[in-house]
This record gives C-alpha cells, sequence and structure tokens, in this order.
C-alpha cells in the first residue's frame, strides 16, 4: 500500500535477525574493523555503552595506526555521532592529510556542516552528490536538506526518484529511507503521513529507537495511544531514557537522561533538555542543558530549543535574544520567535511575526 503517494517497498531481510546478526560479528570480531559496527549498533538502538565503546574503540585505533585513513575516518564518524564536532572537524584534516580522494571526506564534510548550522554549503554538496551518483541514499539525504529550507513540494517529489533507484533490500536501508522520508513529513506538518512512514521503518527494523520514538509522538499528536508500542519497546531496550520518559516512568527516565548526560554531554544534552521541558518538569535544567547544546552547534533547532527553555524558566530577556535568528527560520522556529518576543514585552516584533504566521 502506497503511503503519502510513496509506493510501498518490497519485502526486505528480517530486521530482527539483520540486528541479531550485527550482534553476532560484534562478539566475534577481534580487530579494529569491531568499532564500525559498534556505532552501527549505536545508531539503531540508542544505547549508551555502545557509543562509549565506539568513541574509546576508535581513539585506540588512531593511537595505534595513526596513518591508516579508515582509521580517522572511523574517528570522525565517532566524534560526530556523540557531538563533538570540533573534534570531528580535527580528525577530519587527518583524513584529508592521509588520502587524496574527496570522497574520503566530502560526505563527513557535509554532515558536520549540517550538524552545525553550515547549511548552504551542506545543501549545495547535497544536490551535487545526489545529481553526480543518484541513489537511494543521496537522493534521501538532498531531499532532506531540501526540507530543512521548508522546500517541501521538492523534497516530497524526490522520493518516487528515490524509490525508483533501490537495487537491493537490507532492513537497515528500507527502514532509513522510511524514517528520513517521514521526517520531511513531519517537518511539512504533515503528522498522519509521517506516522505511517514511522511506522514502516519501524516494522523493517524493529530495535530502531529513533523510529520509534517518532512513531510514538506522531502517533499521540494524531489521537492515538502508543503505550502497547512504547512497552513492547522497553521490553527489548529497558534502559532507554527516551522510552522510559514516554511510558511515563519519570524518575527512571531521569536517572538514564542523567547518567547519558554525564558520560556524553555534547551528544545528549538536547535530549535531556528537551525531557525537563516536557515530562521530567525542570525548565531550570532544561535551560542548561540547553545552553550547552547550543554552544556546541549554532543550529536554528538549538536556538529554538535554548529559547523555550529559557521562556519556561522565566528568563526571558534570553528567549528574546533569539528571537532575530529564530525569526529568519521556518514558521516553526519563527513561532517560538513570537513566543520569545511576546514572552519579553516586544510587541512591535511579535506583531510583525503575528502578521506573517497569521495569528491574529
Amino acid at each position: 500500500m502506497a503511503v503519502g503517494g510513496i509506493p510501498k517497498l518490497p519485502i526486505s531481510a528480517d530486521g530482527v535477525q539483520a540486528v541479531a546478526a550485527l550482534d553476532a560479528s560484534i562478539a566475534k570480531r577481534r580487530d579494529h574493523g569491531v568499532v564500525a559496527l559498534v556505532l552501527e549498533r549505536a545508531s539503531i538502538r540508542g544505547q549508551l555503552e555502545d557509543y562509549v565503546a565506539g568513541l574509546e574503540g576508535s581513539a585506540r585505533w588512531v593511537d595505534e595506526d595513526p596513518t591508516d585513513v579508515e582509521a580517522w575516518k572511523t574517528r570522525v564518524l565517532a566524534l560526530s555521532r556523540v557531538h563533538q564536532f570540533a573534534a570531528a572537524r580535527e580528525a577530519l584534516d587527518h583524513v584529508k592529510t592521509l588520502s587524496r580522494d574527496p570522497t574520503d571526506w566530502e560526505d563527513a564534510t557535509a554532515t558536520l556542516d549540517e550538524a552545525t548550522g553550515q547549511h548552504a554549503a551542506a545543501a549545495a554538496y547535497r544536490e551535487q552528490a545526489a545529481k553526480q551518483y543518484p541513489n537511494p541514499r543521496t537522493l534521501t539525504m538532498w531531499a532532506a536538506s531540501l526540507a530543512l529550507e521548508g522546500r517541501f513540494d521538492e523534497a516530497i517529489a524526490l522520493i518516487p526518484k528515490a524509490v525508483a533507484k533501490i537495487k537491493d533490500n537490507p532492513a537497515t536501508l528500507f527502514s532509513w529511507l522510511y524514517f528520513h522520508w517521514g521526517r520531511i513529513y513531519e517537518l511539512a506538518g504533515k503528522l498522519a503521513t509521517a506516522r505511517q512512514l514511522y511506522a514502516e521503518a519501524r516494522a523493517r527494523l524493529p530495535a530502531s529507537l529513533e523510529a520509534t520514538v517518532h512513531l510514538a509522538n506522531t502517533m499521540q499528536a494524531t489521537g492515538e495511544d502508543p503505550r502497547k508500542l512504547v512497552d513492547e519497546a522497553l521490553a527489548g531496550n529497558p534502559h532507554s531514557p527516551a522510552l522510559l520518559a514516554l511510558a511515563g516512568k519519570r524518575p527512571e527516565a531521569q536517572a538514564e537522561w542523567e547518567r547519558y548526560v554525564a558520560a556524553l554531554p555534547q551528544a545528549f544534552a538536547d535530549h535531556a533538555a528537551r525531557f525537563y521541558l516536557g515530562p521530567g518538569h525542570d525548565p531550570k535544567r532544561a535551560l542548561v542543558l540547553a545552553r550547552l547544546d547550543h554552544e556546541n552547534r549554532d543550529t536554528l533547532d538549538a536556538a529554538a530549543l535554548l529559547a523555550e527553555a529559557a521562556i519556561a524558566a522565566g528568563e526571558p530577556e534570553a528567549a528574546c535574544e533569539l528571537g532575530a535568528k529564530l525569526s529568519a527560520g521556518s514558521r516553526a522556529h519563527q513561532f517560538v520567535a513570537w513566543r520569545a518576543y511576546g514572552a519579553c514585552g516586544n510587541r512591535a516584533a511579535a506583531d510583525v511575526l503575528a502578521k506573517r504566521l497569521g495569528l491574529h
């Protein structure tokens, strides 16, 4: 059945078996190649121990083989995954020194640019890569980049082109595609379609934490109860702070978020801040974490999170300082700017945005 006009992808390999095979490979490997596998598992299950192991393993690899370009590429990946962006760029310099092949660093550079708010350069690369090497991943990444610019019709138009380029059917790929297509529809405000795409992503790879969390959130937003979904996911990932929060287990979620933040503060400051803004009911703690996140990555999303935390924590002037930046962003960012201006009493700026947003 098509979702949002997207043809349903063919049957993929079993996602449960795929993760079990990944676990088995990690258990058997004794060389540095295990680091990439651990980072892959971290991206699926979102467990702190895998992120820490990937980070530590990549550090050992470059220490032992400082002239190995694969070691440095893996180090860049590990540092990027835990949001240590400045260190990732330093590691990327080693890749450039050791390799003459731009494909060894171009995609990683674009990823770092996207993560740190340098979207124009990343968007140009995503478009070039998709046109030069059109495949499901490059076309979907270009579509995601367009969605971040608010160019939703163009982004959605690329999805059938990505489907047409599919040549194999691993569960991880199909889950990844469905998830990113869901994000595009979610950013476009089409939550019912996003929910269906997230459901497909999770069906292909049930262990995917991102797909599960986004599915649960869009279910709530569209009037469905996600408790059965969350309970099932929590049974397989019992220490996930995101799942504990969705299950209404506030003390347990708080303890886990603090454990995650203590180990890798830059990686989890934004997620923990959102928890404290919502079910954690601690806007002061949210503000501390949001400031840490914004210092690490100067993006519109980080600025919006900081403004929301500042408003909730009773520091409207801090939110107001971000108003001009947010006013140049998406409709969602502009709405946060409107709230910030209203909170600090800047009626003139608030009225301009209200008119633009059609609020009165």
